[in-house]
């Protein structure tokens, strides 16, 4: 069986989707996800799920009763013992757990200055995201669960960009970053990198463009300028300053500030 909690949360067993039924399901399945093969406590479990309002017992055993009885025709065992819930599968069972196995992976490559390997770990973990995590549940911890994974996608398509840049693979970068625009139109970060990846693929007159599109981005969504890197990168390349061409922008680990 394959678990998916990276875009809508779902089970698949024999390339069939399994049909787990209303958002809190869902929502009780993405939370022992989180930590497969890991004792969850009924009082997180509650919390978790139902936010501010705890239901009484009848309707927890309603829910955690219907996913259990979803999952055991495929050999998936949902545990009752000691006071929780335990969700007996292997994290490689998980995208989020082989997401995070990949990236790990790519951090140690970039350690050993492998950049093409780190590229392809990173790659591979990134194809495993279907839209945002946990798609469709609401509540404080699905809401604040989306937000460290999309953290955590943010860092990895930004150790990607900067791997390829790095590589001397720019219209790589430059494909991805343009998937990405529309993600992080404020982000001044992934702004820069899409510009450099421009500059390098001899398309000054669009990295220019790009700036400039940006800056009324961020004065229309946030009321600023851009910040003084943006701006400078912005002066070196209308200086065709020769030396962005080779620019190092990953330094072992480090994702550029």
């Amino acid at each position: 069986m394959e678990f998916c909690v990276l875009g809508p949360v779902e089970a698949w067993a024999d390339g069939e989707r399994i049909r787990l039924g209303p958002a809190k399901v869902r929502c009780v399945l993405a939370v022992l996800l989180r930590t497969p093969g890991v004792l969850v406590t009924t009082e997180a479990l509650v919390d978790r799920v139902w936010d501010e309002h705890p239901p009484g017992p009848s309707v927890r055993y309603k829910y955690v009763g219907s996913l259990r009885a979803a999952l055991r025709p495929h050999g998936v065992d949902l545990a009752s013992a000691d006071g929780g819930y335990l969700l007996d599968v292997d994290a490689e069972q998980v995208d989020l757990h082989r997401f995070r196995r990949l990236t790990a992976s790519a951090r140690v490559a970039l350690a050993r200055g492998s950049l093409g390997e780190a590229a392809l770990l990173l790659a591979e973990g990134l194809r495993l995201w279907r839209g945002s995590a946990v798609t469709g549940l609401t509540g404080s911890w699905a809401e604040l669960f989306r937000s460290q994974l999309e953290f955590e996608r943010r860092d990895a398509r930004m150790r990607f960009a900067c791997c390829t840049l790095d590589a001397g693979r720019p219209a790589e970068a430059l494909e991805r970053l343009t998937e990405w625009e529309g993600d992080y139109p404020a982000d001044e970060q992934i702004i820069g990198l899409r510009m450099v990846a421009l500059y390098r693929c001899g398309r000054c007159t669009e990295a220019v463009a790009c700036y400039h599109r940006a800056r009324k981005r961020l004065l229309a969504k946030l009321g600023a300028e851009p910040g003084p890197n943006l701006r400078t990168l912005l002066l070196r390349i209308q200086d065709r300053d020769r030396a962005l061409a080779d620019e190092r922008f990953l330094a072992s680990t480090d994702v550029p500030d």
